[in-house]
């Protein structure tokens, strides 16, 4: 995966030469990163890591078809995930951080518990292509999935359940995700559209974008709901203000 520039030799020698974080001006100086911790553990590409809500366990998923549970705290290997049949590409944390999911391209997802004894507690199957993202609603009693057969899928947390299976796009689907309150659900694709779905319903409520090119990899609903931010593959970044009246 490519990764980030580096910043300019003067840059450092001025956030060094503060000593602590502060402000000249009205421009903030901060510290510069300061590397903590190198995690080894997959054997081919990471594909996705995230922090859990609580802030205390870090999972990171692999094209080498397992996913790893870390400390966030002293960057210790807690336990390592193994089931898929082919790698993984995206996973999703529950609300109160006792469970994430796993998105596949065995065309599977499944359900992990982030406690002990670390078990998959549900494996998700209907998708007939890579499914490539994953999200729980707000409550973690749902999850949505949207996979390269241009499909987004909603399933029952507790049953493992497809409740609704929504033909979205014309193309792989390339991220999903919940609004605040469940709701709603935001949807981006290779197809070059980003759209809006009542979660409940399935209906389209809105295409906010529909230039069916360049290529849309990723939508997400902001913190409060009333955003939705939009990445393209001509290198922009797009923060709508969506109304759906």
């Amino acid at each position: 995966m490519p990764s980030g520039g580096n910043g300019t030799s003067n840059g450092v020698a001025n956030a060094n030469s503060t000593g602590n974080a502060g402000t000249s001006g009205n421009v903030p100086i901060y510290k510069p990163y300061r590397h903590l911790k190198t995690l080894e553990g997959h054997t081919a590409a990471i594909s996705c890591v995230k922090f859990s809500n609580d802030g205390n366990l870090l999972a990171s998923a692999s094209v080498d078809k397992t996913m790893i549970l870390w400390s966030a705290t002293n960057y210790s290997l807690i336990h390592r995930y193994e089931g898929h049949s082919s790698g993984i590409s995206d996973l999703a944390w529950s609300s109160d951080s006792h469970y994430t999911c796993s998105a596949s391209d065995d065309c599977t997802l499944r359900i992990w518990d982030a406690r002990s004894p670390y078990e998959c507690l549900k494996v998700l199957r209907g998708h007939t292509n890579f499914v490539f993202c994953v999200n729980f609603n707000p409550p973690s009693n749902l999850i949505v999935s949207g996979s390269f057969d241009e499909t987004i899928r909603i399933w029952e947390v507790k049953t493992g359940k497809c409740v609704r299976m929504i033909k979205a796009h014309s193309m792989p689907i390339s991220s999903v995700h919940f609004n605040r309150d469940g709701s709603l659900i935001v949807s981006a694709s290779h197809d070059g559209s980003c759209k809006i779905w009542d979660a409940k319903e399935g209906t389209c409520l809105k295409t906010l974008i529909d230039d069916k090119s360049p290529a849309v990899s990723f939508a997400k609903f902001s913190p409060n709901g009333k955003f939705i931010l939009v990445a393209t593959l001509d290198s922009t970044l797009v923060s709508s203000n969506f109304f759906l009246a």
